[in-house]
C-alpha cells in the first residue's frame, strides 16, 4: 500500500519545486494553466504530479481527459497518517500525458463535507464567500476545529514532492486550502480575469494571498535547508483580449509582478473536446504562458 510514512530524498531536503495556481475568480482558467504547467514540464523531460485541491468545483480530471479513467482519488487516501510514499503514490493515479493526477472521485463526488472548513452558521467555507468576504489572513489563523482532509493535505503533498520534480496544485479560493500546503509551496500564481468585476476580485485575492505568504515566512519551512517561502504571489492575467496599458494598469493596482499574459486559444478547446490536456500540442498562448512560468520557476530555484 503506497501510504504511510516515508523518509525524504537525499540529506533531508526535497527532490523537486511545488507551484500553486489560485484563481481570483471563477471562470479565467487557472485549472487550464495548471495542466499546461504539468504537460510541458514532462514534455521536458521533468517528473511531475498534478494535484487537485478543490473538493467542490474541481474539475483537474476532466481537463486531463481522465474523468473515466482507474486509479485513485482523494477518497482513497482518507486514512493517509505521515508523509506518503511519493512514487508508490503515483503509481496508484490515473496518468494523461505521462503525468499522475490525483483528484476527486470519478462520478464526481469527493465524500470529504467533513473536512472542509466551516463558517459560523455552519455554512462551507468556499471561495472566501462566506462571512465578511474577503481572502483574508484573519480568516486562515489556525485550523480552528478543521479535520479530516485539510489535515491530510501536508503529508501527502510532502510525499508527492518528495519524489517529483514539479508538483503543480490546483487550489480554490479558500484560503484555508493554502493556508495548508503553503509551507511546502515555492510560488503561488494567481490567475486574473481582465473584466471590471474581475479585476475587483483580484486585489481582494492578491492581497490575501500575500498576507498569508508573508505571515508564514517568519515561521520558516518544516526542513532548513530549503529556502523560505516566496514574497510575492505572481499574477497572469487572461483575458479576450489584453492591452499592454491594462498590463501596466493591473501591476500598478496589485503591486505584484504580472509573469505572463493570455489571449484567445481556441486550441485549448479544440484539445479539451479531444479528452486532451491542454499543452499537448506544445503552442499557443496558454502554452506560452506555461513555459514562462517554468522559466521563471527554474530560476528562482537556481538563485536560491
Amino acid at each position: 500500500m503506497p501510504v504511510g510514512v516515508a523518509s525524504r530524498v537525499g540529506d533531508g531536503g526535497r527532490m523537486g519545486n511545488v507551484i500553486a495556481f489560485v484563481p481570483a475568480s471563477g471562470g479565467v482558467g487557472s485549472s487550464t494553466l495548471a495542466a499546461a504547467v504539468a504537460v510541458r514540464a514532462c514534455a521536458a523531460g521533468r517528473s511531475v504530479v498534478a494535484v487537485d485541491l478543490d473538493p467542490l468545483a474541481g474539475c483537474l480530471d476532466v481537463v486531463f481527459g481522465l474523468e473515466q479513467e482507474l486509479g485513485w482519488r482523494w477518497p482513497e487516501l482518507a486514512d493517509v497518517s505521515g508523509v506518503v510514499h511519493g512514487l508508490g503514490l503515483a503509481d496508484e493515479l490515473p496518468v494523461s500525458c505521462g503525468v499522475p493526477v490525483l483528484s476527486g472521485r470519478r462520478n464526481g463526488g469527493w465524500g470529504l463535507s467533513a473536512g472542509l472548513p466551516m463558517g459560523a452558521a455552519g455554512a462551507a467555507v468556499v471561495g472566501g464567500d462566506a462571512g465578511h468576504g474577503g481572502y483574508g489572513v484573519d480568516e486562515v489563523d489556525g485550523r480552528g476545529g478543521v479535520d479530516g482532509w485539510l489535515e491530510t493535505l501536508p503529508d501527502v503533498v510532502a510525499g508527492l514532492a518528495d519524489a517529483h520534480a514539479l508538483t503543480v496544485l490546483d487550489l480554490p479560493r479558500d484560503p484555508a486550502v493554502l493556508d495548508a500546503v503553503a509551507l511546502l509551496v515555492d510560488a503561488v500564481v494567481v490567475v486574473v480575469g481582465t473584466q471590471v468585476p474581475q479585476l475587483a476580485a483580484a486585489s481582494a485575492v492578491v492581497s490575501g494571498v500575500r498576507g498569508l505568504l508573508h505571515r508564514l515566512r517568519d515561521a520558516g519551512r518544516p526542513w532548513e535547508a530549503e529556502p523560505l517561502l516566496p514574497i510575492e504571489p505572481w499574477v497572469v492575467l487572461r483575458g479576450r483580449r489584453i492591452e499592454a496599458d491594462l498590463e501596466d494598469l493591473v501591476m500598478d493596482e496589485l503591486d505584484v509582478p504580472l509573469v505572463a499574459t493570455v489571449g484567445d486559444d481556441r486550441r485549448v478547446v479544440a484539445d479539451v473536446a479531444e479528452g486532451l490536456p491542454p499543452g499537448v500540442h506544445g503552442r499557443g498562448d496558454v502554452v506560452r504562458a506555461a513555459d514562462e512560468l517554468l522559466l521563471r520557476l527554474t530560476d528562482q530555484a537556481v538563485a536560491a
